[in-house]
């Protein structure tokens, strides 16, 4: 293993050698890349945590900070003509704070949420077995999903998961890629759990009836879910 991952290593080097400038993130692509190209299929704490290393996630902090700074010298000096274009710079910031949450909380592969918004907007802070507010969460994990990516590869297992995602979120509620394949669904308390149970059941049905199709070979998914009130 550790000779694959050296020979991965070089290629890497190899590969970001004519570029000036290579952002973190930029590496950890092109690693993952060739990590799929030799068939060696990363853990979790081998991938670069995308929410940190974003290029674009760094140029907004850096805008955002020189605002920030900007704003406490205009106070600070009373400058009544700095602070007005602060306050312009603030206004066409907050496309960029827009933007920068997307980043931060969406999955960048299903455009569902990911597990930091969730910890973020329903975990409680004083202790993470609660969560906030009123509502039913359900978990979705797809079976046999690792045999998906070891038969058909990890792109065909990519465009499951983002068909999965896009499904989840016809039932109405707020859909969290959870982990690798695993995806989490919260509904607010207006939905009961007989209604819940319905839109779940509507879904084993639909994945029931319809394949996955790669060339010559069709498959089907399946998935076990759990729910609870909180």
């Amino acid at each position: 293993m550790n000779k694959i991952h050296h020979q991965i290593t070089e290629i890497a080097k190899k590969t970001i050698e004519p570029m000036n400038i290579v952002f973190p993130a930029q590496y950890g692509k092109i690693y993952a890349q060739l990590a799929k190209e030799h068939n060696l299929e990363l853990k979790t704490e081998e991938l670069l945590a995308r929410e940190m290393l974003d290029e674009k996630m760094i140029r907004h902090i850096i805008s955002l900070c020189e605002c920030t700074d900007q704003a406490l010298d205009a106070m600070e000096t009373n400058d009544k003509e700095k602070l007005k274009a602060v306050i312009e710079e603030t206004n066409r910031l907050r496309d960029e704070v827009g933007e920068l949450k997307k980043i931060v909380y969406e999955d960048s592969l299903t455009k569902s949420y990911n597990r930091k918004w969730f910890d973020d907007t329903y975990l409680a802070q004083h202790d993470s077995l609660y969560l906030r507010g009123e509502g039913t969460v359900v978990l979705i994990d797809l079976n046999r999903f690792k045999e998906i990516n070891d038969t058909y590869g990890h792109i065909v297992g990519d465009k499951v998961l983002s068909h999965v995602a896009l499904k989840l979120k016809e039932t109405g509620g707020r859909v969290v890629r959870y982990g690798g394949d695993e995806f989490l669904i919260i509904f607010d308390g207006k939905n009961t759990l007989s209604q819940i149970k319905k839109k779940i059941a509507v879904l084993h049905e639909y994945w029931e009836k319809i394949s996955f199709k790669t060339e010559d070979h069709n498959f089907k998914i399946s998935f076990s879910c759990g729910m609870a009130p909180f």
